[in-house]
């Protein structure tokens, strides 16, 4: 009796066992299949997003002007950023979405703040937010064809002051050539030589919008790795479409970068333009030409501090670029010699803070500053900022 009791009991516990198996089965496989389903949706999930690259920038700014002039206007004129003067601003706060695929890429930028404001023309206001909106596609390997508002790889610095290595702009950038909206096509030959070229319209302040075509080449050699030369052609006929005039120009921009030691970096750019009926009266049909350029020189002490020095100039004899201005019985266009130094502090990799002096010099009597009373301008810069 005894035995039997215990293959009761043990027959008991094996039946209640399978009785809870029973009731438990189909919540496991139905968690089960939840959890795979969950599964599966994070890889799909994983899988798209891992072509995206994400970003955040925002930079401030003050531009402290040392002159004891008073100025009916608080703009700075020439200014591609730190517009405004004697006040607390901010340059830029934007937004970057990129997509990087073996065939399919995108670039999407959306920006607001000081500079894209008064940088876009009155007939171009609907794309100051734009920094730029493109696609492209791989047609065979290191070859890309790419369409839509496009960065212009005419000049080295930007608006977008963490791009440069002294916060403002010089006076030749600021009348160089903006974005394009049209198509590019760029191949890579090898490491050390790379092109193509863009067809489109350029949005810039000179001539702004004008519903023609142009077209830019652009080419980059590297010699050697610490070496640089840059290229960059832009053709095409500056007038509106309803003129019954063309100006057919020419824009050349000539780069060069060096680091002779890790720690200094030279930069120097030379920018010269032609265009055909374009010069000053009594003959209007001549060739109007300009010229502009900088030299640059950074020395990094760490990696958290640096320190940068540019001399700039700008000749525009015949008013191509600039305005027309008459002083001291001379009719021109725009002439300006300029220096500027700047101190850099990066706490992180990903920001920086910098105290920086700018000196900048028009044509004796030409007045251009201060609401035309001053031919020259004085001013501390403080610009501070991140990009993640």
């Amino acid at each position: 009796m005894h035995i039997i009791d215990e293959l009761m009991s043990r027959l008991a516990a094996i039946l209640f066992i399978a009785f809870q198996l029973l009731i438990i089965h189909p919540s496991a496989v139905a968690q089960h299949k939840a959890d795979s389903l969950t599964d599966e949706v994070k890889s799909k999930i994983n899988n798209t997003f891992r072509y995206f690259t994400f970003g955040f920038y925002i930079d401030t700014y003050i531009n402290i002007t040392l002159d004891n002039i008073r100025d009916t206007s608080n703009l700075i004129p020439f200014s591609s950023n730190c517009p405004v003067r004697d006040q607390i601003r901010m340059n830029h706060a934007a937004l970057e979405v990129y997509y990087n695929a073996d065939k399919v890429r995108g670039k999407l930028a959306l920006q607001y703040g000081d500079a894209p404001n008064l940088l876009a023309t009155a007939n171009a206001q609907f794309i100051k937010t734009i920094r730029q909106a493109n696609f492209g596609f791989r047609i065979v390997n290191n070859l890309w064809i790419d369409m839509g508002y496009l960065i212009n790889p005419i000049g080295y610095e930007s608006s977008w002051v963490v791009i440069n290595q002294i916060s403002t702009v010089t006076i030749g950038g600021y009348f160089s050539f903006g974005n394009v909206l049209g198509i590019k096509l760029s191949y890579k030959f090898n490491e050390k030589f790379s092109g193509g070229i863009m067809a489109g319209d350029p949005y810039t302040l000179a001539h702004e919008q004008n519903n023609r075509l142009g077209a830019i080449v652009f080419f980059t050699y590297k010699p050697i790795p610490n070496l640089s030369l840059t290229y960059n052609n832009f053709f095409g006929n500056a007038a509106l479409r309803t003129s019954e005039v063309k100006e057919t120009g020419v824009y050349n921009n000539l780069i060069v970068t060096y680091n002779p030691i890790p720690k200094v970096a030279l930069v120097g750019q030379f920018d010269c333009a032609f265009q055909n009926n374009s010069s000053m009266p009594p003959d209007t049909t001549n060739v109007a030409g300009m010229y502009s350029g900088f030299l640059q020189a950074r020395y990094i002490f760490s990696d958290h501090f640096a320190v940068t020095t540019r001399y700039e100039f700008f000749n525009d004899p015949n008013g191509l670029l600039s305005d027309i201005y008459f002083y001291d019985g001379k009719i021109r266009g725009l002439l300006t010699n300029g220096f500027a130094l700047e101190f850099e502090y990066k706490p992180v990799k990903f920001g920086f803070i910098r105290a920086g002096y700018k000196y900048i010099h028009a044509n004796k009597g030409n007045n251009v500053y201060y609401s035309n009373t001053s031919d020259h301008m004085n001013a501390l810069i403080f610009t501070a900022g991140v990009r993640f």
